[in-house]
C-alpha cells in the first residue's frame, strides 16, 4: 500500500509542482498589472496637481507684475525715497 502512494506521488509531483509554478506566474502577473495601473494613476494625478500649481503661480506672477508696473506704484516708490 506505502509503494503505491510512493508511485502515485512520483507521478503527481512533477503536475503539480508545474500546476503551483503556473498559478504563482498568473497571480505575478496580475499583481504587476495592478501595480502598473497604480503607478499610472498616480502619475497622472501628479501631473494634474502640477498644472494646477502652475496655473494658480502663473495667475500670482501676473498679479505681481500689474502691481509692480501700474503707475502708482513708481509713486509710492518715489515717495518713499524722499523720506
Amino acid at each position: 500500500m506505502f509503494e503505491l502512494l510512493l508511485v502515485i506521488l512520483t507521478f503527481a509531483s512533477p503536475i503539480l509542482i508545474a500546476i503551483f509554478i503556473s498559478k504563482y506566474f498568473k497571480y505575478k502577473s496580475e499583481v504587476n498589472a495592478q501595480l502598473q495601473e497604480l503607478q499610472n494613476e498616480l502619475g497622472s494625478k501628479a501631473n494634474h496637481e502640477l498644472q494646477n500649481e502652475v496655473k494658480d503661480l502663473k495667475e500670482r506672477l501676473a498679479s505681481v507684475e500689474t502691481i509692480v508696473t501700474d503707475s502708482g506704484y513708481e509713486l509710492n516708490q518715489k515717495i518713499a525715497n524722499l523720506k
